[in-house]
């Protein structure tokens, strides 16, 4: 049911045509929720995100991990590019996040609410995703809105390894911007 109805191609020339496209539709436009084509990256990681923004789908047969959201308007342009690909954004069994800031969090609420997915973060994560604002030590504080706030059902931690079928993600903090 995870499985692409047509698996893209897996090979260089595919991943530099990818470049080549996401280059093309982005050029001149980088901002945070311009959509972007989607592209593979290797084996089974897929960049679903816009022009300015990352957003990593991995994929298995048995449901898949998307890391960062990109903001709050992008989110239906990466569920798109999701179907675009083959996949289902209800197959997104986890989501994850690089770092709290709107930039990358800002489309989580509403792909939470899309997929389904449950969302795993840090404890130090917890209460800025519960709360949508942000922690009093983050050196831009003030400087960024606010965003949708979303429930962490599973706190994680350095050096846990999050499974889910076949693949396998290593928790790996990283403090600071």
């Amino acid at each position: 049911a995870c499985a692409p109805k047509e698996a893209p191609a897996v090979d260089i020339e595919a991943q530099q045509q990818g470049r080549v496209e996401i280059a093309a539709q982005c050029k001149g436009r980088d901002g945070w929720s311009d959509a972007a084509p989607p592209a593979h990256v290797f084996g089974n990681v897929y960049m679903v995100g816009t022009c300015g923004i990352v957003s990593l789908l991995i994929t298995s047969d048995i449901g898949h991990i998307l890391i960062d959201g990109a903001t709050e308007e992008a989110a239906p342009l990466i569920a798109e590019n999701i179907r675009k690909l083959g996949f289902e954004p209800t197959d997104v069994r986890y989501l994850l996040s690089s770092h709290e800031h709107m930039d990358h969090v800002g489309g989580l609420a509403a792909l939470k609410k899309l997929t389904g997915a449950q969302m795993l973060a840090r404890a130090p994560a917890k209460p800025s995703l519960e709360s949508g604002s942000y922690d009093k030590t983050d050196p831009q504080l003030g400087i960024l809105p606010p965003f949708p706030a979303l429930k962490v059902e599973r706190v994680v931690k350095d050096g846990e390894v999050v499974k889910l079928g076949p693949l396998s993600l290593t928790v790996v903090a990283t403090p600071g911007h």
